[in-house]
């Protein structure tokens, strides 16, 4: 019987001080968990910009060795988590700040490499529109309110460094066509129909140079918008 209430009262003891100890490790524990909790936010926020991209095909990223150093840190830490807990609140063993500069500098390098990525999406997909030529169409009537949309769409599209996540990357990629869809829809009983062809080329891949006709020549010269057009050879 005493030896009994004897290992009872030992396992009482131990119960007590692993207790104690998770209690005053508590703190620690819950401190480490709104870091990483942080760090993870922060990044996850890039993450969601490179899958987007990524899911339209029109990603050139690459990553070098910020990745890699990310990622062994992680590894390691994790590993020595699961053997033993209390590892990851020794700020010995867990350099919170290490992370937090790995993870900041792998944003950075994502977020250029995204910005890069999307003005030459753009470059690529949107019809250049030249400000200077648009004020002038602008005088003319019919034109007022395609011009006033295309001015509209240019900016929301251009004020956008790059897409955070697929819904904004759709939207972009929606008010792209749409501006397209303006610069097509060009018409005016009050401007000749090859002067539109030339207008609505000149927006796109450039207008060639056999649409400079001597009627559009003049119209363009009238309303002084030749060196506003963007003209090719073939």
């Amino acid at each position: 019987m005493l030896i009994e209430k004897s290992q009872e009262l030992i396992e009482l003891s131990q119960r007590k001080n692993a207790l104690q100890n998770y209690a005053n490790n508590l703190q620690g524990f819950q401190t480490r968990e709104e870091q990483i909790s942080d760090f993870v936010t922060d990044i996850q926020l890039i993450v969601q910009a490179v899958k987007a991209f990524r899911e339209k095909g029109i990603s050139n990223i690459t990553l070098d060795k910020k990745l890699d150093d990310l990622l062994n840190f992680i590894i390691h830490a994790e590993e020595n988590f699961r053997k033993t807990p209390d590892w990851i609140i020794d700020t010995e063993n867990f350099n919170a700040k290490i992370l937090k500069k790995g993870i900041d500098n792998l944003t950075k390098t994502l977020e250029q490499q995204l910005s890069t990525n999307w003005q030459i999406y753009l470059s690529q997909n949107m019809p250049s529109t030249n400000h200077e030529m648009l004020n002038l169409l602008s005088k003319v009537q019919a034109f007022t309110h395609n011009v006033q949309r295309i001015q509209r769409l240019d900016k929301e599209i251009k004020q956008v460094i790059y897409p955070k996540n697929t819904q904004e990357l759709e939207l972009a990629q929606t008010r792209i066509e749409e501006l397209k869809g303006c610069w097509n829809s060009l018409s005016s009983d009050e401007v000749p129909e090859s002067v539109l062809c030339l207008l609505r080329a000149a927006a796109n891949q450039g207008a060639s140079l056999n649409l400079l006709t001597p009627e559009v020549l003049n119209w363009v010269n009238i309303y002084g918008i030749a060196d506003s057009l963007k003209i090719r050879l073939i």
